[in-house]
């Protein structure tokens, strides 16, 4: 299955990006983007199809980012190269890059680029982001989150088919109810887990003790997760005050910044 894929080239990053960042964690009701798929096509593809990717300048031909999404929704008109297609021709010979995997919240995707993918970008690493509204009928909120873990797995293998990626220093990160699927996952292979704005039920994350764990919630949130681990940076942050959207502050950064100097 082939798919459309645009690709916007960004140069200049300013300080304006950032304050983007305070809607990132709203939880803004969205609906899911497609009511069939082509057949064939798993829910789970879907996501990562017509997600949001993107490939850090230090390992681009031209020394700029890519910032790759899909120029539709119709699933009549899949017909050019995959997006990890387009992306390769851009890539320097033998190339690597650290990655993250970010699970959305309920807001979904912000297809620009967003604090937070700036953040990851300016220190070398790519940022993939599956679409769960890719999913006929999906919606936030139902206290499942089998599909979002199934989604983090199918993107986790796709990541690790990429020849540019630094299997070691693949990072996961979840943002809301897509904190809770990171709090769910159990298996090994990622880095680091990072779990923001979602309090984990009140429990502790499921990760293997010998991954680093970082949870930051706002105070007015009202739960925390309980990281009960010490390794490479892992806690658990409650920001004074602070409510659900809590990329812009600076305790947020601060702690992830130390966790990716631990790596």
């Amino acid at each position: 299955m082939t798919i459309d894929t645009t690709s916007i080239v960004k140069k200049r990053r300013t300080l304006l990006l950032y304050v983007l960042a305070a809607t990132l964690f709203m939880s803004v009701p969205a609906f899911a983007h497609h009511t069939a798929l082509p057949e064939g096509m798993s829910e789970a593809e879907a996501a990562w199809l017509w997600g949001y990717h993107t490939v850090p300048a230090g390992i681009t031909r031209d020394g700029s980012p890519y910032w790759y999404s899909y120029a539709h929704t119709d699933v009549e008109k899949i017909n050019n190269p995959a997006w990890t297609d387009v992306a390769a021709g851009h890539i320097k010979p033998d190339a690597k890059a650290p990655a993250v995997l970010v699970m959305h919240g309920c807001s979904g995707l912000i297809r620009s680029p967003t604090a937070y993918r700036v953040f990851f970008m300016e220190r070398g690493y790519a940022v993939f982001e599956p679409d769960s509204f890719a999913r006929p009928g999906h919606s936030c909120g139902s206290g499942s989150y089998e599909n979002r873990i199934e989604d983090l797995g199918y993107a986790y293998k796709m990541i690790r088919d990429l020849p540019w990626v630094n299997h070691k220093r693949i990072i996961l990160m979840g943002i809301s109810e897509g904190g809770a699927a990171v709090a769910k996952w159990a298996h090994s292979g990622f880095a680091a887990h990072i779990i923001l704005a979602n309090g984990c039920s009140g429990g502790q994350p499921h990760a293997p003790a010998d991954i680093p764990v970082l949870a930051v919630v706002g105070e007015k949130d009202g739960l925390s997760c309980n990281v009960a681990r010490d390794i490479k940076g892992s806690k658990s942050i409650i920001i004074p005050g602070a409510p659900h959207g809590i990329i812009g502050y600076e305790e947020t950064t601060q702690a992830i910044e130390e966790l990716l100097s631990l790596l």
